[in-house]
This record gives C-alpha cells, structure tokens and sequence, in this order.
C-alpha cells in the first residue's frame, strides 16, 4: 500500500513542482488531480501556435522544455540526457520502471512479508536475481553470448576460433539452434500461431521474413556490432562490406510471389518436398530435448521464396552466410539487453526478458482492481457505440454480413493485464524449470529466451488452450513487454491492456470522464478497429480465418474510403490499417462521450458548461486538445525511407492527420477551408 501511495505521491510532486515548487514540504493540501493535469495541459501548449495552421505546435509545443526542465529539477547527469523519455509512453514506462526498480531493491525478507503465498515469493525471488545480474555488468559485452552459443555441429564462428570448420556449417542448422533462443526472421522464419480455421489449437508456421526483417542492417550498424566484439577497424569494414552484399540481394528476395499458397504437410513429407532444405536438422536442433515426430505437421508459406533462398545460399561462402547470422543475433540480443548499465535500463531489459513475471508484479504493486470497473464500463461504452455505427449501415452491406459484424464486436472482450492476478500458481509454473543466477546475465538472459520458444512450443499440446492464460501467453515469445502500450489480438478477438498503461498521465479514476474518454478511451477504440480494418475482418468472432472478408473488401463504398486512406498514406506510416484505426477511433470515441446528434446538424452543438480550471476553452477543444497531448514527444527527424517502414506515421503527422480528417475539429476550432487543418478530402470507411 505504502508503494502505491508513494507512485502516487511522486506523480503529484513532479506535476505540481513547476508552479509550487514547495508542494510537498507545507502543509496545505496539495493540489487535485484535476488541477494537476489542468496545469500540466496548460504547460505542455505553444499557445502563440496557430490551432488551424499546426494544432500538435498548438498543443505540444512546448512539451519538450518541461521534460528538459523535469530533468533540471531531478539534479540527472547530462550523459543520460539521451535516455530521456521521447513520448508519453515513454514518461509513464520511465516512472514504473523506477517504481519497480525500488520494489526490487527492498530487503527480500521485508517483501516477501507482504506475498500472499509462496508462489508470489518464487516469482520475486526470479525476478530479483536478473535484476541484480544485470546491474552486476561491468562492462555489457556482447562477446560473451558468441562464447555461450556456438553455431553447433562441432563448429564455432569464424571470427573467433581458428577452429571453424566450414565444411561442417550448415545455416539451417544453426537457425534451429539460434531459434531455440528466440532469434527469428533470419533468412526463415517459424512461429507457434493459432490455426487459421480452429483459433483454440495452434500450428507450427514456417514462412519468409517480412520487410522489416529483410531490411539491410546497414554496414555502420554492423561496424558498430564487429568493433563490440573486439574487431580491427580493417576486419569490421571488409566483412560489413562482403555482408551488406549478401543482406541486399535476400532483400530482392521479398519481391517473389506466393504462388502456390499456404501448404499444410507432414514433416517428413516436406523433407521429400523439399528435399534442398534439410528441415530435419532445423527441427532437430529446435526440439532437442524431445522426440521428433516426423508426422507431426506445419504449414508452409511462401515456397517459391524457400527455394530461391537456397538457390542464393549456394552461391554464397559459407563464412558470408554465418557472418550474417552471428550479425543478425548480435543485433537480436544487444535488443533485449540494457543499453548502459543503470537502474531504469536493466528494469527496462528485465521487463523485455521477463514479461509476464513483470507483469504480474505491475499488476500486484500498482494495480487496483476497482480500475477495471471503469475500464470495462469505458470499453462498454465505445462496443454500444459502434454497434449502432454498424447497424446504420453507411457501406449499405447485407443484412447477415452486418449480423456477423455486430456478434463480433459482442463477443469482443478487453483484458486488463498479461494474466490475471489470481494466476500467480500459473506464472509460477511458466518460470519453474528456469534457474537465475544473481551474476550470470548472460546466461540468464539466454535461459528466458530459450525458456519463452519452449513455452510456445509447449502450446501444441497443452490442455490449456481455451483458457484467458491461452489467450495471450503465445504472444509471449515475441512481444516486447518493456511498453505499456495495448493491443488487439486478432485471432482471440481480445483488447489487451497491460497493467503499466492504467497510471498518470493516462489513467486515473479522478480524471474528468472528457479526459478519460480523450485519452484512454481514444486508445481502446484504436484496438477495436482493428477488428474492422482490411486484415481485421478476415477474422469471425472466435478468431477464426472465417469472417466476411471477401464481401466487405468488395464493397463499393468501402473501397472508396480505403483508396481516400492510400492517398493519404504517403507522407505517414506504411500501414494503411493504423491510419484506419486513428481516423475511426477518434470519431469513435467522440461520439461516445459527445453523442452523435450534432454530427447530423450544420449548426454548432449547444454549448456544454466550461471547466472552471480552464474556462478559457470549450468541453469539446480540450477533448481535442487532450487527445493531441497523448501523442507529445519528440519532434523525429526521419527520412521518407525511414518513414516508409513504420507501421505507426510519427506522433505529429498522426495527431495533424487524424484532426484534420476530423470535420467536427474544424468545427469547434473555426478552421476555415483553406487551413493546413482542414484535409482536401475527409476519409471514412465505417
């Protein structure tokens, strides 16, 4: 209790420091919550910024100089300048990650007091342990995973033992190994997903590497990785070089088409389908501690980029091809590790290497059960709103297909957390078999990586499938749980919330109901268009691969509102369904908290009665305003190429955009037609 009393102290210091900066030493009452966010609002706009011309200038401008002067005010060394926040996300992940690293410097004994049984106790007690190996490093050096992960087959890597034996490197070989220990999207890639026509049952799923994956490293990152190891300038450039040839023509790979569709097959029939690639040895080396079955079946994807690839392989040297992949894990582990050795960046890695236990301990420490009423009733809210988007029917679809729309979006559920609190014997057994030891990171680190591929593993057979530990815990193996973020699970038709998101400045239950609508509301509503985008509807109400696709993709209005979307798409984010889910979340949300009456009207609304902290804007412009700061940040320098990859445009094209598209904003803020506010063509879709 002391903990969460003292996050929230913290919050309401930091805030209200600025404009009293002896808040916490006097004795006056210290300030609402509500007027702390009123201030902080106040604070974070460039109020001389024209609204119509550039609203994220209007209310983010000056987001930026508080952060530096928090900064100031906490006496940090300018060298972590760099680690500063550089978003909201950011700024409520960096004060968990403090509030944790203070939970896990506590004396055990004292905090193991408060567990409610002893398997709470064994779950601290792991997470304990990495935390101190991690702060034990001196220096971090990448070398020593090459020294614990050989490439196998009594061979080692040809940069650093004269005893390579290229006669003896076999690549798919080595991926099985290396995937064994979560690296992925190297030349191949494989996965444990639930079946497309049963979503309870999972299968093994082999496929090309998507773009992001393909995409060259760069010879100044791989430099950067050989002189981590210990490389000569000289060394580093001519095998960056002799790499950097071989990543871009695997990239022209990626331009191959998929022909021949998804295959489902027998293991040992694959072998004789493909009998270029030795899939046995890959498979051997994933599941060394079992019995392969060579009857066991996977489902193949992309097989004309499978033989291409060994076409190319062939041509290679064997040392180009394992250089490649020590590359690719050297990169894929200097991820999961701390970037320096500091409290918030080994809490940062432990939440990367542990997320469900770190869950669970943000869930226990934090979280208050009495949020998820609200949280639920918030989520209701939106799910009645656009059922009724739904049944008014503007793509004009038939009857049944909006039937199946509206069981979907009933059986659409919003879980708050990884797991839920009472499944602490659950996470218990997750972790188990895992020893940790308080001055082994390395070791430690490559335990849990190997530890989450088995698990997934795991669910080809597990019994608990249909269960809410099912409905995520395959997600665990590849996500990144250092952010707070949600997310939509497709093929559980689920909206995940981690505990970490339900705290200040996001979340509090004393906010305005505006305020929570703006913010959190706006972020739930995202997740469920994703339900409805163009992959979203592939899917039925239990996440099978079944759902109206065909119809809805063919639709004439709906084909309008997605090509009014592409043209907009150039400057933002390559994903076509995260500009979707932002242009029709936030009239979601709008509409939910304001009703949907105006919208009908060419008259402005009557106007609701003013907050008395901020009287000089309406309800609805702090509705927008609110909304914009939820994407304060950094301002990105980034290139087009850059750009291009990003599933997400950057913060401030996202806010510019979607208020743009947006015509009650204009509305309420005045823009007139020829403003940089006003989009030239307004997209929907639903």
């Amino acid at each position: 209790m002391m903990l969460k009393l003292s996050l929230i102290t913290w919050l309401l210091c930091s805030l209200a420091w600025r404009t009293t900066p002896t808040n916490c030493r006097q004795t006056r009452p210290p300030p609402t919550i509500q007027q702390l966010l009123a201030t902080q609002l106040e604070s974070y706009m460039d109020t001389k910024a024209r609204p119509c011309e550039n609203f994220y200038q209007y209310a983010c401008g000056n987001w930026q100089l508080q952060q530096d002067q928090e900064h100031q005010e906490q006496h940090q060394p300018r060298e972590h300048a760099q680690l500063l926040p550089s978003d909201t996300l950011e700024v409520l992940d960096h004060s968990i990650n403090r509030q944790l690293e203070v939970v896990l410097r506590r004396n055990f004994n004292n905090t193991a007091d408060e567990m409610e049984d002893e398997s709470s106790e064994i779950i601290y007690e792991k997470l304990r342990h990495y935390y101190r190996s991690c702060k034990r490093l001196k220096p971090y050096n990448l070398k020593k995973y090459l020294q614990l992960l050989a490439p196998g087959n009594e061979t080692h890597w040809p940069l650093l033992s004269r005893s390579w034996k290229r006669e003896n490197f076999n690549w798919l070989q080595t991926l099985g190994r290396l995937r064994l220990y979560g690296l992925n999207g190297v030349l191949i890639k494989e996965q444990i997903l639930p079946r497309w026509d049963d979503s309870v049952s999972y299968s093994i799923y082999v496929d090309k590497p998507n773009l992001m994956e393909t995409s060259p490293m760069g010879e100044g990152a791989m430099i950067e990785l050989l002189l981590d190891i210990g490389q000569t300038k000289r060394v580093a450039n001519l095998l960056a070089r002799q790499v950097d040839i071989f990543e871009r023509k695997l990239q022209r790979l990626q331009e191959l088409e998929d022909d021949e569709g998804p295959k489902e097959m027998q293991l040992i029939y694959l072998e004789e389908y493909m009998p270029e690639l030795e899939w046995l040895s890959y498979m051997r080396e994933l599941r060394r501690d079992e019995e392969l079955d060579k009857e066991s079946t996977l489902i193949i994807q992309n097989i004309p980029y499978m033989r291409a690839l060994h076409q190319l392989i062939q041509n290679q040297s064997r040392e180009t091809v394992c250089n490649y992949i020590m590359l690719k894990l050297l990169s894929f582990l200097k991820q999961h590790g701390p970037e320096e050795i500091s409290k918030a960046e080994c809490i940062g890695s432990l939440r990367r290497a542990m997320p469900l236990a770190s869950s669970w301990l943000i869930g226990q420490r934090f979280h208050h059960t009495s949020k998820e009423l609200n949280i639920q009733k918030l989520f209701r809210k939106l799910k009645k709103r656009f059922d009724g988007i739904l049944k008014e029917n503007r793509l004009t679809l038939p009857s049944n297909i909006v039937e199946l729309l509206r069981d979907k979006l009933q059986k659409m559920r919003l879980q708050v957390g990884y797991a839920q609190l009472n499944d602490t014997p659950y996470i218990e057994s997750y972790y188990e078999g895992t020893e940790l030891a308080t001055n082994n990171f390395y070791a430690n680190q490559l335990s849990l990586l190997r530890l989450r591929v088995e698990q997934s593993h795991q669910l080809l057979t597990s019994s608990m499938l249909a269960t809410d530990l099912g409905n995520v815990s395959y997600l665990m193996e590849s996500w990144q749980s250092s952010s707070s973020s949600p997310f939509y699970v497709k093929p559980r038709n689920l909206v995940v919330v981690p505990f970490g998101m339900l705290h200040l400045p996001i979340w509090h239950s004393n906010m305005s109901s505006m305020q929570q609508h703006a913010v959190l509301g706006f972020a739930l509503a995202h997740e469920l268009i994703h339900g409805y985008d163009t992959s979203g509807i592939d899917y039925d109400s239990l996440g099978n691969i079944m759902g109206p696709s065909e119809e809805i993709s063919s639709n004439q209005r709906f084909m309008q509102g997605m090509n009014c979307l592409q043209q907009q798409l150039a400057t933002g984010s390559r994903s076509l369904n995260e500009k979707l889910a932002d242009y029709e979340a936030l009239r979601l949300v709008y509409e939910t908290y304001f009703g949907s009456h105006s919208l009908h009207h060419h008259r402005k609304p009557d106007p609701e009665p003013r907050d008395p902290l901020l009287p000089q804007f309406s309800q609805r412009q702090l509705f927008f305003i609110s909304f914009a700061q939820f994407f304060c940040g950094k301002l990105q320098s980034l290139s087009l190429q850059t750009t291009s990859h990003l599933e997400h445009a950057v913060d401030e094209l996202r806010v510019l955009q979607t208020l743009a598209n947006f015509e009650e904003f204009s509305r309420e803020f005045g823009c007139e037609r020829k403003t940089k506010m006003q989009a030239r063509q307004r997209c929907r879709v639903w």
